[in-house]
């Protein structure tokens, strides 16, 4: 807060509300509402930027609905910093002047435990966005994750089909081959077969045309 006017205070409320807390309460045993929660250790810690936009919701959260009692004591403690430096003697003679005014301990009490349940509700609604943001997270890995694996099993299956597909065409290449094998044989053994009919019939000829030759040559001389 600013002295000299009703305006929300620019510091943190959760510290001011608690430093005045702990005037008030200073003989009482703790309560559960005074017990610090362990926080959550995140995997890396915010930045001072993260913080202070944290701290400006909840100023705008918290400082609109302090009540005129909680205005008034921080005014007072504000405007005796000088002469009191010390926080609790300050706090104490803040809580003074209030009581002359009207404005008593129990009043306040009343105002800080309505400006607490303001911060424990923000402090609720973050957890439910930030548990509605996980859940959606771990919803989207989910389905990632699922729909990945589908197209892993589609791509699988393609896979399957087309090493069938090329095993069946190396089937087809292996007996493409064999078959070319066997006729390369049968046609080599047919050429041989044909060369020796050739050879043995230009023999057979040779020969016959000689005997004919041979009995013309005979039948010439002896018509002379």
């Amino acid at each position: 807060m600013t002295a000299g006017n009703d305006q929300p205070s620019s510091r943190a409320p959760r510290s001011l509300l608690g430093s005045i807390r702990d005037v008030l309460f200073e003989s009482q045993a703790p309560t559960a509402l005074d017990t610090p929660r362990a926080a959550a250790v995140p995997e890396s810690p915010p930045t001072a930027t993260e913080v202070e936009a944290a701290r400006a919701v909840l100023h705008a959260a918290v400082d609109s609905q302090l009540g005129p009692g909680i205005r008034e004591f921080s005014l007072q403690t504000e405007a005796l910093s000088d002469v009191l430096p010390d926080a609790a003697l300050r706090l104490r003679a803040a809580l003074r002047v209030l009581a002359l005014k009207g404005t008593t301990p129990e009043h306040l009490v009343v105002e800080i435990e309505h400006a607490l349940g303001i911060l424990a509700a923000q402090g609720q609604a973050f957890a439910a966005k930030l548990r509605e943001r996980r859940e959606a997270e771990v919803a989207n890995q989910r389905t990632s994750r699922e729909q990945c694996a589908a197209e892993i099993a589609d791509a699988e299956r393609a896979i399957a089909r087309l090493q069938t597909e090329l095993d069946a065409q190396r089937q087809a290449i292996a007996g493409c081959q064999a078959r070319g094998e066997q006729e390369r044989h049968e046609s080599e053994a047919s050429l041989d077969e044909l060369g020796a009919r050739e050879i043995g019939f230009e023999r057979a000829l040779h020969e016959l045309q000689d005997e004919y030759l041979n009995l013309k040559a005979q039948l010439a001389r002896e018509s002379l």
